[in-house]
């Protein structure tokens, strides 16, 4: 048994401390206290060190689902913030500090320039002569125009175009058993050999017209029931007839001046006058493209020169054209032995299907009614083209045995 007086000296001895964890050993007040045993309480109440397994999985940092403030409202809602940036207003790229590459005050210097002088003199030239030696006489008609494109370029032009309406109509395109391509091909055959185009590849394509509307070339004319009175020729050859125009020709004769027209396009080289135009007027419209830029015209030159030249050049150009083609499809007809009367009747037809015409200042055709006139005045001259041709002896005695027979005809029909 320990003496109490040992006791109470060991237990001056410990430290006060307070333990973390309370040992068994603590609580008994019978076991015998040493120096070991206080170091050995010592070593309990201390914490346990951490373990580097420990270390290696708590993060470093706090997950951001962990700190992530709660909103009430929908994320997605939310306005996105704004970014400011200061811009020097000295920065060379900013745009508000952008200048014209070329001013005013620079063309002004090279305009007035001694050797300007000379360098418009040649452009002058240059032009001159170019524009000099494009100019052609219009077959037939005697017209003198400017044309700088080649009939290979205009072919290519053409061959397109044609392949863009051949996709387009596709499943509208009538067989050759059709009796609609059978009759257009029975008048095409008395034109091409009379129409002055030789070694040209001809194409026929007869399309249904309630199925499908094209979107250029031709007369382009629609009845009220909706069906396409249209036909054109493409360069190259490539001719494209709309079923809607049959009755309106309602005869050969009148399907005859429909398609003499349309050649009629192709042997004056109408297409390649038309791209030749464009051609000439394109410096003018870089005139006005600099005048916008340099503010004369207040950003409208090009506009309104736009419409000042399709209006007053472009289309009025086109009329001439389709003006042209009227009075050769009239003479082609007649050396095909085709009566040139039916033409005026074809357009007193089309004028009763198509009531809205607009003003004829306004259109790429001329009027209904001027054709009708201008038709009617060279209809003496179709007349004798026609009796010059070799059909002049058919003609004769069709026409007597229409006059023989004509009573006996026209009093049979009476009775009937």
């Amino acid at each position: 048994m320990i003496p109490p007086a040992l006791f109470r000296a060991s237990l001056r001895a410990l430290p006060e401390i307070t333990p973390r964890a309370t040992s068994r050993a603590s609580l008994s007040p019978c076991l015998p206290t040493s120096n070991v045993l206080s170091r050995a309480l010592q070593t309990s109440t201390r914490p346990l060190p951490r373990s580097k397994f420990s270390e290696q999985i708590q993060p470093s940092r706090p997950s951001p689902l962990q700190i992530r403030p709660f909103s009430s409202s929908n994320p997605r809602s939310r306005r996105p913030d704004r970014i400011y940036y200061k811009v020097d207003p000295s920065d060379p790229r900013d745009p508000r500090n952008a200048k014209p590459l070329i001013t005013t005050e620079q063309l002004r210097r090279v305009v007035f320039h001694p050797s300007s002088k000379t360098l418009v003199l040649i452009v002058f030239v240059g032009g001159g002569l170019f524009y000099v030696s494009n100019l052609e006489e219009v077959p037939v008609s005697g017209r003198t125009r400017f044309n700088c494109y080649s009939d290979a370029s205009v072919e290519a032009e053409g061959d397109m175009m044609y392949q863009k309406i051949m996709r387009e109509a596709r499943g509208s395109i009538l067989p050759d058993w059709d009796s609609r391509v059978r009759r257009v091909r029975r008048v095409m055959e008395r034109l091409v050999p009379v129409c002055g185009m030789e070694g040209v590849n001809w194409e026929l394509h007869v399309i249904d017209s309630p199925g499908w509307f094209p979107s250029c070339c031709g007369l382009g004319f629609a009845n009220l029931m909706g069906a396409e009175m249209n036909a054109f020729v493409i360069p190259g050859g490539k001719v494209f007839v709309f079923s809607g125009i049959l009755p309106i020709t309602k005869d050969d004769d009148g399907l005859a001046a429909v398609l003499g027209h349309e050649i009629a396009h192709n042997l004056a080289k109408h297409a390649a006058e038309a791209l030749s135009s464009a051609v000439l007027l394109q410096p003018i419209r870089w005139g006005l493209i600099y005048m916008d830029y340099s503010g004369l015209t207040f950003g409208l030159g090009q506009i309104l020169g736009s419409i000042a030249m399709d209006v007053g050049i472009m289309r009025r150009a086109s009329r001439k054209q389709e003006s042209e083609a009227d009075y050769l499809g009239l003479m082609m007809m007649a050396k095909a032995c085709y009566n040139p009367k039916a033409a005026v009747d074809v357009w007193v037809r089309m004028e009763n299907a198509n009531k809205n015409d607009i003003p004829g200042w306004l259109s790429t055709h001329p009027t209904n009614s001027t054709r009708i006139s201008q038709m009617k005045e060279w209809l003496p001259k179709a007349e004798s083209a026609r009796r010059e041709s070799d059909c002049a002896v058919t003609i004769g005695y069709a026409q007597g045995f229409q006059n023989a027979m004509g009573g006996w005809v026209n009093g049979s029909l009476g009775k009937m």
